[in-house]
């Protein structure tokens, strides 16, 4: 079950299952499927959709006025999502997973040996900046 994991900024450690949701919007309105309270996340910043017969999640900015950024570089239109992956918004940083019960330390630490990850460590996740 594909999860969406914040490791790092004000709602690090919130977790999220994608699997019961084709349509997500992330953003900090009490009206979003996924919110991130957050002042540097837009209302509605980031859409994800399940596409069934390709059998993968994709990530789509949704107008939003810092960007949404997928792996350190930002993304225009849709981008497909692979295990690991690293998606900023705001100061947020959430971790794409497949796994079936990730949980923020360990979403981070995979994503920092899939993908070179940032400078911080898993130590310092959910200290204040």
């Amino acid at each position: 079950m594909a999860t969406l994991v914040v490791v790092k900024g004000p709602a690090v450690g919130a977790k999220f299952a994608l699997e019961a949701h084709p349509l997500v919007m992330v953003g900090r309105d009490p009206r979003s499927t996924f919110q991130i309270v957050d002042s540097t996340v837009s209302r509605m910043h980031m859409q994800m959709r399940y596409d069934a017969d390709a059998g993968c999640h994709y990530a789509k900015d949704f107008e939003s006025r810092h960007g949404v950024v997928v792996n350190g570089e930002k993304i225009a239109g849709e981008r497909k999502l692979n295990h690991g992956d690293q998606i900023g918004i705001g100061e947020s940083t959430i971790i794409f997973s497949t796994d079936d019960s990730p949980d923020a330390i360990r979403c981070f630490e995979v994503a920092h040996r899939i993908r070179g990850g940032y400078d911080q460590t898993s130590s310092e996740l959910g200290k204040d900046d």
